[in-house]
């Protein structure tokens, strides 16, 4: 179910969007410039015991990102950056 909204995100985003996105993932883990997406997504899902409403590959200084929204079971909404090359978190904020 977390992950339909995901597809949804991407579809209703606007077909240039959806597209762009996708080509940029497929080309950068082709490359195995980046993890891939699942494994990263269970990680982050885990690590902060939220339910994701939002991700997004983005190209940050050089380097690939995953920008992560995320709902707590309180209800907070988080914004987490992960390298995604590592895997490592970069950043993490609380909108």
């Amino acid at each position: 179910m977390k992950y339909a909204y995901l597809f949804l995100t991407l579809i209703l985003a606007g077909p240039g969007l959806a597209e762009s996105d996708h080509n940029l993932a497929r080309e950068a883990a082709s490359r195995s410039e980046i993890l891939p997406l699942a494994a990263v997504m269970q990680d982050v899902s885990d690590r902060y015991s939220a339910t994701l409403l939002e991700v997004e590959l983005e190209r940050e200084h050089g380097q690939y990102v995953y920008e992560f929204e995320l709902i707590t079971p309180d209800g907070r909404i988080l914004e987490v950056l992960v390298d995604a090359t590592t895997g490592e978190v970069l950043e993490e904020e609380e909108d």
